[in-house]
């Protein structure tokens, strides 16, 4: 899972990059504009406790990997080109951060605080680069169709069609409901508005003990989008944070009142958004965690781990994490029946403990 992070200047998106990569991110350079690039590993206590009760030579967590390019002007461009967005084409979903937080030292480049109106503004931006995408492709096609020549794809210029169509009112690609065939052809367009956007509003301390709501309600409002993905953390606050000792760091949230670090938070947004499970392998050699897509059944679990295991698929050994932390051992889960076994239209589940059967 890739997340690309978006924002105006001085609205604390690098410092909310460092926070969920821990400090640990790498520059780098995509079509000569400098990037970074910093990956952490999922926290998840089911994980952790099956590495106690196998001791594994190798622990291998699921990760998130964080893009964060060069802040995104708001001046001196023309519509459709967004250079800054080149690096962050092919990551899965966005964070587009906001300000909430005031500081004289720091002027806003709109001059006044208001993440609602920074919201509608780059939402606005990021619907207009796509829309001149898709503008562009369709132009080159109704040209060729003047002179009698055919779309090579006719699937592709519907698909643009009705993304123009949607896009023209100011929703989303990803709301254009296109058929499946439609949106494969799309794939390689990358357009920004057809993965989730998820909003994180940068706030002071003060502002977040006045409550997550009362930051969100806002944004909610002025984008109208139904089920507008959001949540409000301090960046400044959740670095602190991150450079404590696990117990330094409990203490702390306990002082300020904070249940969850904002990594852990941010981390399950973008599961939610990208309709993403975790199951688990385990043994003597590996306990891994593995990301897949909601729905996925048995055989795409295995051609997550291995392309062998999906083409030479004959069943799945699978055990719920709650029954086996419950049975203890999974020789004491397997005596009490609660091992099965499944075929080829098992649905994976979160937290499955899956081993493949296959001969190739």
């Amino acid at each position: 899972m890739k997340i690309g992070i978006l924002g105006l200047p001085q609205a604390g998106k690098s410092t909310l990059f460092q926070t969920l990569t821990r400090g640990q991110a790498l520059s780098g350079s995509s079509r000569g504009e400098k990037i970074h690039l910093g990956s952490v590993a999922v926290p998840d206590p089911r994980l952790e406790h099956l590495r106690e009760l196998y001791h594994p030579k190798k622990f291998t967590p699921a990760k998130v990997d964080y893009v964060d390019a060069p802040a995104i002007e708001t001046k001196g461009r023309e519509r459709g080109a967004l250079s800054t967005l080149t690096a962050l084409r092919d990551v899965d979903a966005y964070a587009l951060v906001l300000r909430a937080f005031e500081d004289p030292s720091v002027p806003h480049v709109m001059e006044a605080v208001d993440p609602a109106r920074d919201a509608a503004w780059l939402k606005g931006e990021l619907l207009l680069e796509d829309l001149a995408q898709v503008e562009r492709r369709l132009e080159r096609i109704e040209k060729a169709l003047k002179v009698g020549k055919k779309p090579e794809d006719p699937n592709e210029f519907e698909a643009l069609k009705l993304t123009r169509a949607c896009l023209e009112s100011e929703r989303p690609a990803s709301s254009a409901n296109l058929n499946p065939t439609q949106e494969r052809t799309l794939r390689g367009f990358q357009l920004l508005s057809s993965r989730p956007w998820i909003f994180v509003v940068n706030a002071d301390d003060e502002q977040m003990k006045a409550g997550e709501a009362s930051l969100l309600a806002p944004i909610r409002e002025r984008l109208s989008v139904p089920g507008t993905r959001a949540l409000a953390l301090s960046a400044k606050t959740e670095a602190e944070l991150a450079a404590l000792s696990e117990a330094e760091a409990r203490e702390f949230m306990a002082v300020l009142g904070i249940e969850e670090p904002g990594l852990t938070r941010m981390i399950r947004i973008c599961f939610e958004a990208l309709g993403l499970l975790c199951f688990f392998t385990v043994g003597p050699d590996e306990v891994r965690a593995w990301t897949l897509r909601a729905g996925s059944t048995a055989p795409e679990a295995a051609g997550a781990i291995h392309s062998d295991l999906m083409r030479g698929f004959i069943r799945a050994e699978v055990i719920a994490y709650e029954a086996l932390a419950k049975s203890g051992t999974m020789a004491k889960a397997r005596e009490q029946g609660l091992l099965r076994t499944e075929g080829r239209d098992y649905r994976v589940q979160d937290g499955d403990i899956v081993n493949i059967r296959f001969s190739v």
